[in-house]
């Protein structure tokens, strides 16, 4: 956030009377902002390590690969698809009418 030049003139006006009223908060100031110095654009960025990246990765892979492997996996064949049957038509027995198997889930 940028800030017009009267804006900060006024926060250099502030921080030299807070300087010059309280010594005692002006070297604790001194002491933290000595700590970790700011660098210009990156006041508030985190730093991630490389292990960190690792597993924000892998965990981004596996949300996006294992949700439809499961669904193609659990899906059952459509409505309109019959089950592997042998490849010469085998007679029905007597007494039992020839029709199609229903598959369970579908209408019938």
């Amino acid at each position: 956030m940028n800030l017009s030049r009267r804006e900060a003139r006024a926060l250099t006006e502030i921080e030299r009377m807070l300087r010059r009223q309280d010594r005692a908060f002006a070297r604790s100031m001194d002491a933290l902002n000595a700590v970790r110095p700011v660098r210009a654009g990156h006041r508030f960025a985190c730093r991630v390590s490389r292990r960190e990246f690792f597993y924000l990765a892998l965990a981004t892979l596996t949300l996006a690969v294992i949700p439809p492997v499961l669904i193609v996996a659990l899906s059952g064949p459509p409505c309109g698809a019959r089950s592997a049957g042998p490849a010469t038509p085998m007679a029905a027995a007597p007494g039992t009418p020839d029709r199609p198997q229903r598959l369970p889930g579908c209408p019938p």
